[in-house]
């Protein structure tokens, strides 16, 4: 019995692998609307847990916006922008930056200070993973085919060096 079973697992769909090197067009249009709603999106899902994700909107949205515009343009320039990626692209942003404030608190002596950058840190990294994810999850609803499809390699891009003239 066990063996019709295992013959009869639903197929699973195989994501597509990167390319090496390549490069992808990023949609404006797609990544200002997906920037911007994806922390409101959260907001709005989960607001019944105690105001939590409001709170986190006011207080994390900026940095967000500061932090996270940029990485994500570099992160959807090579990558083809899987929420799962943009999630875990946001998570490492957060804890980069957890581990540079402790750091700094270590180095100045602000020893009082561990407290507050790890509660903030801990609240960050669950917010901009959720935000990430989001984020991934409405750019890709809504980018255009094009910024789907890798870019032509530059020009003379197997020359070692500098371009020639």
């Amino acid at each position: 019995m066990t063996e019709k079973m295992e013959n009869k697992e639903a197929p699973r769909s195989v994501p597509e692998p990167h390319i090496p090197g390549a490069r992808y067009a990023i949609d404006p249009l797609a990544f200002f609307f997906a920037l911007v709603s994806a922390p409101v999106v959260v907001a709005l899902l989960f607001f019944w847990m105690l105001a939590i994700p409001v709170f986190a909107v006011a207080v994390g949205g900026l940095p967000y916006l500061i932090v996270g515009t940029p990485v994500l343009l570099i992160y959807l320039h090579y990558r083809k922008g899987s929420p799962q990626g943009a999630a875990g692209c946001a998570a490492i942003t957060v804890i980069v930056g957890c581990v540079l404030a402790l750091t700094s608190a270590v180095i100045h002596g602000d020893l009082h200070e561990m407290d507050g950058i790890l509660t903030f840190g801990i609240t960050a990294a669950v917010h901009a993973t959720t935000w990430g994810f989001a984020f991934g999850k409405l750019y890709n609803r809504w980018r255009s085919a094009v910024s789907c499809q890798p870019l032509p390699p530059y020009p003379n891009q197997h020359l070692k060096g500098p371009i020639p003239c």
